[in-house]
């Protein structure tokens, strides 16, 4: 299971607005893992972040070209999906983590995804030209994977969506799906990239149990809000005609049968 629960983190942290984080509270495994990351010293947790990096960086590589190939063909189709799957996922995440709903809370969580919205652009850009791979590279593409780790782990903030911000996520993406014999050398970069997403695992973990350890219903309400915004705004496009209101059912059941499939592992 918990190679199954990173496999998925390592899909969803190539989705901008989709919390590897919120993925660890659905299938319940968020205390369980942030202790093992705090914890890493003992032999039990040792075991259990070998199999969930494993997963992670499998769900990576793996998903890498077909998330591309989906955005490419399927562009608003693939977002409908991971949003009515997160939208499914919320009655279960509210019954469970939230025992009285505080909507200040809530709403400035939603808020701070809305903020983080405004500022994302060039959510299409393709990368043509890779830059130079030397030391000064890879020391700065090993922080993005610290910043990227730290916010990934932390349920309702997406890591990719804060990388889209910064700059680096079209390349690390890039880099994943155009991963070959050929260009081996990408492989140097993204293991740097996955060192620093292990340290900002590490920091977002001691960040977030202090939460919940002392603020629990701040964490978790601020938390319920973002993955409310987060979901709401991966929506692409307003229903307008019979076109969109067919897509939006068509692919809204795919992500509720996605979701129902789901269930069955956790």
């Amino acid at each position: 299971m918990t190679f199954f629960t990173g496999f998925l983190i390592g899909v969803v942290s190539l989705i901008p607005g989709i919390s590897g984080g919120t993925i660890l509270v659905l299938t319940k495994k968020y205390n369980e893992i942030t202790n093992a990351i705090t914890n890493y010293r003992q032999k039990e947790n040792i075991q259990i972040l070998f199999f969930l990096i494993l997963g992670i960086i499998l769900g990576c590589i793996t998903f890498a070209r077909i998330i591309e190939f989906c955005f490419y063909f399927f562009p608003n189709g693939t977002m409908i999906v991971f949003s009515s799957f997160i939208l499914f996922n919320i009655p279960k995440f509210v019954h469970e983590e939230i025992s009285k709903p505080k909507w200040p809370y809530i709403i400035l969580g939603g808020t701070l995804i809305l903020i983080l919205s405004f500022l994302a652009t060039d959510v299409d850009k393709v990368v043509l030209d890779y830059p130079t791979i030397n030391l000064p590279f890879l020391f700065y593409f090993t922080i993005c994977g610290a910043i990227d780790g730290f916010f990934t782990i932390l349920p309702g903030i997406s890591g990719s969506m804060i990388m889209m911000l910064l700059g680096p996520y079209f390349l690390y993406k890039s880099f994943l799906a155009n991963l070959s014999f050929s260009t081996a050398y990408f492989a140097l970069p993204l293991i740097c990239y996955f060192l620093g997403d292990i340290l900002g695992f590490f920091l977002g973990s001691k960040f977030s149990l202090y939460f919940i350890k002392y603020h629990q219903s701040f964490f978790f309400n601020t938390i319920l809000g973002m993955i409310c915004a987060s979901s709401i705004l991966l929506l692409p496009m307003p229903l307008f005609t019979i076109e969109e209101i067919s897509q939006y059912l068509l692919f809204g059941i795919i992500g509720f049968i996605f979701y129902k499939a789901f269930q069955k592992f956790i």
